[in-house]
Order: structure tokens, then sequence, then C-alpha cells
């Protein structure tokens, strides 16, 4: 499963607006943004290192909103969708385990993800 739309990101120099998709790929929670004709920069983060996840009802919208160090994420959706992202992050599992969806292969991976390994 991927979240795909658009999320708000704050961070030390303010807020943002960015369009992309979050999915989970062994340990990490993976952001790509998609700036269009198939450009995007790709964002890695441990999901050990998420912080405050939470699932917030507001104005008939539901958001779900997490940290990791000094970036803050809120993404707007509907509830079934987020429910089940929400509860992959909360447990740090991959949603492979829980709806049995294979996830998109990626041959490449960036210095991120070459320091966590080389440890």
């Amino acid at each position: 499963m991927q979240l795909e739309g658009i999320c708000k990101v704050h961070s030390g120099i303010g807020m943002e607006y960015q369009y992309g998709e979050f999915y989970i790929d062994r340990d990490y929670l993976v952001f790509e943004q998609n700036y269009g004709y198939k450009m995007g920069k790709r964002h890695t983060y441990p999901l050990q290192g998420l912080e405050n996840i939470a699932l917030i009802p507001e104005n008939n919208q539901v958001y779900l909103t997490f940290s990791c160090e000094k970036i803050c994420f809120e993404i707007a959706g509907t509830e079934e969708k987020l429910y089940t992202f929400y509860e992959a992050l909360r447990t740090g599992q991959g949603l492979q385990k829980i709806e049995g969806t294979p996830q998109p292969k990626r041959s490449r991976y960036t210095t991120h993800h070459q320091y966590f390994f080389s440890k």
C-alpha cells in the first residue's frame, strides 16, 4: 500500500506543502517527492526514529501526523487508508506483513541506507 497525495511538512526552515508517495520498505519509511516528468527526490526515515504518531479527526477529515528528528509530517485523507498505514508505523512493521501486498522493488539505495546497512 502506498499513500499518495499532498502533505504538510514542518521543519526548521518553515512549513511547506509537498506532493509525493509514502510507503514502508524494510525498516524505513520512504517519502518520494514527485515533481513531474518522472523527476523527484527520495527521502528515507528509520521506522524506529518516528515519534508522535497520531490520527487526528478534525473538520470531517482525518489527519495522520508523525515526526522524525526535527521534521513533522501531516497527511490528510480518509480513515480507511490512513488507519492501516498508522498501525504499520506504530508497530514498526512493514505493510507487506499487514496486508500481504507486494512493495515496489527498488534497485538502488541512498547513502542513508548504505550508512545504516554498514553498521
